[in-house]
């Protein structure tokens, strides 16, 4: 029987098991960082449902009244409100001192900040009220989203937020003007 070497491994093992590691990490890095780049979409959108969910339930609660008119001084509560769009602004670095008759109701008590590095989110959310004053009442919200770098923004504000996919967060190139709301609308503001 021939006796191993006892010296260590040679050149042509060595040579093969760095090979076979090197096409593992060719694989396997494209596939780490796509993993970690959904979640953290998932997690993006996770928390513009929550600032929507906070919404909802200061909506229900008549804790928000709106104006009546474009840039008009009469407020009614949300409960009253006749058809129309109508917009509450999110800004999570407000979160002290603001709230009760304020353009920046708190929605979320705690975070509410971007997945990228915890930076603070920006943006609005639309509320198209129909069938107002009847049993089928009904609302839709949408919402525009940004940290500065990262978000979710739609032009036209046709995407109800119960639709939001993974694909709809934006990597790169969402800047705070992109996630304000359209000059020329209907505010509400904390009861």
């Amino acid at each position: 029987m021939k006796k191993l070497n006892s010296k260590g491994f040679t050149l042509i093992e060595l040579l093969a098991v760095v090979t076979i590691m090197g096409i593992l990490m060719l694989v396997a890095i494209p596939a780490i960082s796509r993993t970690i780049e959904n979640t953290r979409k998932d997690t993006f959108l996770d928390t513009a449902k929550q600032y929507v969910n906070g919404l909802k339930t200061m909506w229900i609660s008549d804790s928000l009244e709106c104006q009546e008119t474009v840039g008009g001084t009469n407020y009614v509560l949300a409960s009253a409100l006749s058809d129309g769009d109508y917009y509450v602004y999110i800004d999570s670095s407000k979160t002290s001192g603001i709230g009760a008759g304020t353009n920046y109701p708190i929605l979320l008590q705690e975070g509410g900040k971007s997945s990228w590095g915890k930076k603070e989110v920006k943006g609005y959310i639309k509320i198209s009220v129909s069938g107002a004053g009847t049993v089928s009442a009904k609302q839709q919200y949408y919402i525009a989203l940004g940290d500065g770098t990262h978000g979710i923004k739609d032009d036209n504000i046709t995407t109800e937020y119960s639709q939001l996919k993974r694909g709809q967060v934006e990597l790169s190139g969402v800047t705070a003007a992109e996630v304000t709301a359209p000059s020329g609308i209907k505010l509400c503001k904390e009861v």
